[in-house]
Formats: structure tokens, sequence, C-alpha cells
């Protein structure tokens, strides 16, 4: 597969980027996400150099991440624990069949 070119807008400053033609879509809505965030953290304090908010962005979406990940570890235990209750109810219906 050849890479495409897109162009992406971050608190109106234009980034050129290469990807996939089928990553496209989630690149753009990433970009979209982080342009989200930066104009909030700008709204918020308008004083902060663009770099302090590029930076402010990253690490709220690492933090989001990271939350994130540790709620589908969570999740992830409560469904292996009911997988492994439902296999003992089956093996004891068919011990009794």
């Amino acid at each position: 597969m050849s890479k495409e070119r897109i162009t992406v807008k971050l608190l109106n400053r234009e980034y050129p980027f290469s990807c996939e033609p089928d990553e496209r879509q989630s690149l753009l809505m990433a970009a979209d996400h982080l342009d989200g965030i930066m104009r909030e953290i700008k709204q918020n304090n308008s004083a902060l150099s663009y770099e302090k908010i590029a930076l402010m962005s990253a690490m709220n979406i690492a933090h989001d991440l990271i939350k994130a990940q540790s709620t589908n570890r969570h999740y992830d235990t409560e469904v292996m624990g009911a997988i492994k209750k439902l296999n003992g109810k089956l093996e004891q219906a068919f011990a009794n069949d």
C-alpha cells in the first residue's frame, strides 16, 4: 500500500503527515480530538505558549489512556471470572448427563 499525504490543523497551524489510506480517517479523528483539547487548554489560559499547550494536551491524553487501560483490565478480570463460573456450570451440567 502506498502512503498518502494529509494535512491536519492544530490551533490554526497546519501539519503534513503521511499515512496508509486505511488509517486516514482515524488520523483525522485523532487530530480533531487533539485540536479540541488544545483549544480548551488555550481558552482556560491564553498566556501559555503553543508548546506548553501541546505538552499539556499530550499529558491529558496519556492520562486518559492509562485510566482507560486500567478500566479495561478491571473489566477483563471480571469477564474472565464470569466465564470461569459459566464453564464450571457447563462442566457440571455435562457431567450430570
